[in-house]
């Protein structure tokens, strides 16, 4: 990837609302140049203004919807693209967000001025006597009935997503109705959109957009999403440590593509209701030793209940592997800051485990751990056995002790050329990425963090 394309990678990675704004900018634009001119000629009233604002929210909105159900899909190419899948679903987040709003503003446009008139607040202009109904305002008729209803419940979904009381495994069934709303909505969007539209490549491409995003709906509905890139494991070993972290070795029984240091998986561990859930591995990649490590620790109802729902020997399926996180800053050898918060350390072991296999790290490199006890009793015997044979300088620290971690103190680590990499908590991750990276510390592009957050 060149230097200019990475720089645009990273600004719109780093700034979803960009992103957001830049897949409004095209249809914008396209409305801008050939419908706007003509409506700013015949309008004769702001009602006119009004039903031109509301053709326009709802051509955004089946973009970003759109856009939404591709990412979906979690294609490898846009996966990629994104620079990892926790950064794809933060995208798919904030276009579900977006699209929330728009479908506010979409039904507060149709619906506040017509009520405002019928109370008699405001002045309606006179449309005169209506000509007989026929077939075609019979499907006009029931598109803006679909519509209306497809708009509360993808509304009410969005509300739901954002609802962290509300379980997961039943944000999970509810999510599934997306599809269907959205294809509700394309049939609303594109049966309502005028023929004027129709003469020009809005029209077109909003129709093309809306159709894949269709398909992405049927992959979806039917279970498919990720299908090839998922395989058979079989549990080997679950130990639960005193500390709370729940150590799983899973061999996999169908061909494993193999996996980078820092990347994660999608486990579904067979209990209905629950689907998968996105676990960082903690073991590099050994055809030697051909098993996947997971190191999980009990932050929810369901990672809390999972030691006694797990057995050796019991069936699992992993798909991935996915992520960005892969320490891979330069082509060249360069130095590197890690920071790792409690189990946020995962990624890291894995790295670790990769450079004592090629013999140590080339370029100087920090671990900083803090946790919130003296001895995590998970890590700490593996962990600096590790950074001795990496040629890593670990730095542990007990924050119940010393207190959070000083940005100064990582400061004095980044060398001319460094790269910053984060895996911990997001309140954390935010701090350090304003006191660094926003104050000039650190280049944008230098600044790696995960950014999980299934919900």
């Amino acid at each position: 990837m060149s230097k200019t394309a990475q720089r645009v990678q990273q600004t719109l990675l780093r700034k979803p609302t960009t992103a957001l704004l830049t897949l409004s900018a095209l249809p914008l634009a396209l409305w801008a140049v050939f419908t706007l001119p003509s409506i700013a000629e015949s309008a004769k009233t702001w009602w006119d203004w009004r039903r031109a604002l509301i053709l326009l929210s709802g051509t955004v909105l089946l973009w970003w919807m759109s856009a939404g159900m591709l990412l979906a899909l979690r294609p490898a190419g846009l996966e990629k693209a994104c620079g990892g899948l926790d950064r794809l679903y933060r995208l798919h987040k904030n276009l579900g967000i977006g699209a929330g709003v728009l479908v506010f503003t979409h039904w507060l446009l149709e619906w506040l001025p017509k009520n405002l008139a019928k109370a008699g607040l405001i002045e309606r202009p006179f449309r005169g006597p209506r000509g007989p109904r026929g077939d075609a305002n019979m499907w006009m008729d029931l598109a803006k009935d679909i519509g209306e209803w497809a708009g509360y419940i993808v509304f009410a979904l969005v509300l739901v997503a954002l609802i962290r009381r509300i379980p997961y495994r039943h944000f999970r069934w509810l999510h599934k109705l997306f599809p269907l709303a959205f294809m509700a909505g394309v049939y609303h969007g594109l049966m309502l959109m005028p023929k004027t539209y129709w003469e020009q490549p809005l029209a077109y491409l909003t129709a093309a957009l809306a159709g894949v995003g269709c398909i992405a709906g049927l992959i979806a509905l039917s279970g498919r999403i990720g299908r090839n890139r998922q395989v058979a494991c079989t549990l080997d070993s679950s130990t639960l440590h005193p500390d709370g972290v729940l150590e799983l070795y899973c061999r996999p029984t169908t061909p494993w593509p193999g996996h980078k240091a820092g990347q994660c998986v999608l486990v579904d561990f067979g209990h209905p209701g629950e689907g998968a859930h996105p676990f960082t591995l903690a073991s590099s990649w050994s055809l030697q030793d051909g098993r996947l490590r997971l190191a999980i620790k009990a932050l929810g109802d369901y990672t809390r209940s999972l030691p006694q729902r797990l057995s050796p020997g019991q069936h699992l399926r992993v798909e991935g592997p996915y992520g960005g996180f892969t320490f891979a800053a330069c082509a060249k050898p360069a130095p590197q800051v890690w920071v790792a918060g409690g189990i946020g350390i995962t990624p890291f072991i894995a790295r670790l485990q990769e450079l004592a296999a090629l013999g140590g790290s080339q370029a100087p490199v920090d671990l900083f751990y803090s946790t919130a006890q003296a001895t995590p009793l998970s890590f700490t015997h593996e962990l600096a056995n590790l950074c001795q044979a990496a040629g890593v300088r670990l730095h542990q620290r007990d924050t119940t002790q010393a207190g959070p971690l000083p940005t100064l103190e990582l400061s004095r680590r980044l060398r001319p050329g460094a790269s910053l990499w984060f895996c911990g908590p997001l309140g954390w991750g935010r701090q350090l990425e304003q006191d660094l990276v926003h104050s000039g510390l650190l280049p944008a592009h230098a600044f790696h963090k995960e950014l999980f957050e299934f919900r």
